[in-house]
């Protein structure tokens, strides 16, 4: 699917190019720019460092008063807030290239965007809130994306639909229906795939959706959370119950920092981890540490990490879009690496650890461990680099997406040269398109051949049984 990808990227740009002020740094607290396909965008800073990101969807008579209050509620709470019409997003998807609507670029696209006029340092999934047609887009967001790169869904006050005439675009356990009434549009199932938590917000007296199916249809979703506001006593009282509820629950879909080591302990660098603890029983001595794609620690990514962990093997996961924000080089995201061997190491009680990287992670991890000092690389049991690339960045780029090279990038092949002696796989998909697996010089990596693309038919389960040393070269299918 990296083509695919490449058309993603491509239709982003897209999007991108008719905004005039795109890339401009944020002046004050408040501020709005145009971003297609949205058209404006309001923008909310908080009076310090964000501690969080959050896209809010308007109701359907698009961006007002009540979203200004509910955005400017949660910039007080710290967050950086992007709030945009919901039904002129609708708009813009509807007259964008393509046959069907898939909202979760676009969203992304402006997350990313917000971020970089920030400044942010390192990027953070954001919270995706809806309000009224807006809470039930952004229910269709998650619906159609169910492991998205959202942090959480928030829906306020959902309608039973949303406008449109164009259909949503197909997905795994997405199912949607055509409704003509109170207006041409499309109605959205549960999707039992889910994997991110929802919560809905229901004030008492708006009832869009009567009570009684909504929660029928929340206990639907997994992960979902159904809260029914009780009634104010007058409309006043009941922004300032919402605003307070919201904030409260937007801030509890954010991740905790993690607490200060003991003293002694070997510290830990400040990197967007994911731990995933063993479920099974494997070797007593063995972790891993993998490196994500660009597109975050979602998907692909995280299933291998299951796979690893069912087999009785720890994992620390790296998100790579979120810790390549900000550019790195080779030497200090080594130091890092050891850091992360070292660290858990001690913690766990684990003398030797799995390296594994996936597509822009594959292509980064050569150059790190070829950084690093003996004693720690003699720690590594194996490397696993899944969806290889010729060149590695040390910095995301939106060009990341397309497969361009910047102008910093270093040749992959010449890394893996550099570190002999460390047992290597290299994985490329049969139609895969641009891995660099084939010219890695004999001798130097054992080459694996498994069905599918640059996503390897998402097969997590097959690609666990090659990193686990399950499976000999040559052609895997099973």
């Amino acid at each position: 699917m990296r083509h695919i990808r490449q058309i993603i990227a491509s239709i982003i740009l897209l999007f991108l190019l008719p905004s005039s002020s795109h890339g401009e740094a944020l002046d004050g607290r408040d501020n709005s720019y145009g971003f297609a396909p949205f058209g404006q965008i309001h923008l909310y800073r908080p009076v310090s460092d964000p501690r969080g990101i959050a896209l809010l969807l308007s109701d359907h008579d698009g961006w007002s008063q009540n979203e200004t209050e509910l955005a400017r509620g949660l910039a007080d709470h710290g967050l950086l807030v992007a709030g945009a019409s919901a039904p002129a997003l609708i708009h813009g998807l509807e007259k964008a290239p393509g046959k069907c609507i898939n909202p979760n670029y676009a969203l992304i696209a402006l997350a990313r965007d917000i971020q970089h006029r920030a400044g942010a340092v390192r990027y953070r999934q954001p919270v995706l809130i809806g309000y009224g047609t807006g809470a039930t887009m952004a229910f269709g967001a998650l619906a159609q994306w169910p492991d998205a790169s959202y942090q959480g869904v928030i829906s306020v006050n959902p309608t039973s639909s949303v406008a449109g005439h164009k259909p949503w675009c197909a997905a795994p356990g997405f199912a949607t229906g055509h409704v003509t009434k109170p207006q041409p549009g499309w109605r959205f199932a549960p999707n039992p795939r889910n994997r991110v938590g929802w919560i809905i917000l229901q004030q008492a007296g708006v009832n869009r959706i009567a009570p009684k199916p909504l929660l029928r249809f929340a206990s639907s979703v997994p992960g979902a959370r159904l809260i029914q506001l009780p009634r104010s006593s007058n409309a006043k009282d009941s922004m300032v119950q919402l605003r307070n509820q919201l904030s409260n629950a937007t801030l509890s879909l954010l991740p905790t920092p993690a607490p200060s080591p003991p003293p002694g302990q070997i510290p830990l660098p400040d990197m967007p981890l994911t731990l995933v603890p063993a479920t099974g029983h494997g070797p007593q001595d063995l972790m891993a540490i993998a490196y994500s794609g660009d597109g975050g620690w979602v998907g692909i990514d995280r299933d291998i990490a299951v796979q690893i962990a069912a087999a009785g093997i720890p994992v620390v996961g790296v998100d790579s879009l979120s810790y390549f924000w900000t550019a790195r080089t080779p030497q200090g995201a080594g130091h890092d690496l050891a850091q992360l061997i070292q660290g858990f190491g001690e913690r766990w009680h684990k003398k030797r650890v799995l390296l594994i990287g996936y597509s822009f992670g594959a292509d980064v991890l050569p150059h790190m461990i070829g950084t690093l000092d003996s004693q720690t690389r003699s720690r590594i049991a194996s490397v696993s680099l899944l969806g290889l690339s010729a060149s590695a960045d040390f910095q995301f780029h939106l060009s990341s997406w397309l497969d361009i090279a910047s102008d910093n990038a270093l040749p992959t092949i010449p890394a893996i040269q550099r570190i002999p002696g460390i047992p290597l796989r290299c994985v490329r998909g049969q139609i895969e398109q641009g891995s660099a697996c084939l010219a890695i010089p004999h001798g130097h990596a054992g080459q694996f051949l498994v069905p599918g693309d640059h996503h390897f038919d998402r097969n997590a389960a097959l690609l666990a049984r090659i990193i686990l040393g399950q499976r000999k070269p040559g052609l895997v299918t099973h």
